[in-house]
């Protein structure tokens, strides 16, 4: 596990994983939990929640196949973020479209949680590819567990957890702009390979790599 921080670069992409993993799950499962509040009948509310993750998982397939991964990763926070601030501007009366517009968040969130899997396969060299996706689904798992107490603040203010989850997503959505692309490249082998993958260059990862040597070990760690 230790691999995952011992390089500047390496470590920059284990945490910003980490922090993508962690927004998908968390708002997945706070719009699911969501759920009851969806419709006066629980069994309609299950069926809307449930139906919306069909074309969900079969736009993350397409997303795989046919787009960047610097494209679809970001696209799909943001647009699972707009909808929840726009929430904020519909009057409480439009019951409709506020149903819709949380539909469109949990969708967004559902795929890029689906495509993430194979992004962080993606990412790593072979000796580290199980640790990675090991760690960041513990990470993300995290995000599962406070969902409820996060839509307890909706007893305070009942948009606060829509303000906060559309945040959350928006803030990652630019982090994940650090994460290399993988579309159409091969996987890495080595951790020299992880390494020498084009990222975009942000002042902190190049003065980080200027104090340290680019060689890196290719042995069982």
């Amino acid at each position: 596990m230790l691999g995952l921080f011992r390089n500047s670069r390496i470590r920059i992409t284990t945490l910003v994983l980490c922090l993508v993993h962690f927004t998908m799950t968390t708002g997945y499962y706070s719009l699911s939990f969501n759920t009851a509040q969806l419709h006066a009948d629980p069994y309609m509310s299950c069926f809307i929640a449930a139906a919306v993750e069909i074309p969900a998982y079969v736009s993350s397939w397409i997303a795989l196949r046919f787009l960047p991964r610097r494209l679809s990763v970001p696209g799909t926070l943001i647009l699972g973020s707009l909808p929840l601030f726009i929430l904020l501007l519909v009057p409480e009366d439009l019951f409709g479209v506020s149903l819709a517009l949380e539909m469109v968040g949990k969708y967004a969130f559902t795929t890029g949680a689906s495509l993430m899997f194979a992004y962080t396969t993606e990412l790593y060299p072979t000796s580290l590819r199980n640790t990675a996706t090991g760690t960041t689904t513990t990470v993300s798992r995290t995000g599962s567990c406070i969902s409820p107490f996060l839509l307890s603040l909706g007893g305070y203010f009942s948009y606060l957890p829509y303000v906060t989850i559309g945040s959350l997503g928006a803030v990652t959505a630019f982090v994940a702009l650090l994460l290399p692309e993988t579309f159409k490249q091969p996987l890495p082998e080595t951790l020299q390979q992880m390494h020498e993958r084009q990222t975009t260059k942000c002042p902190c990862i190049q003065k980080a790599e200027a104090s340290e040597p680019v060689v890196l070990p290719d042995g069982p760690l």
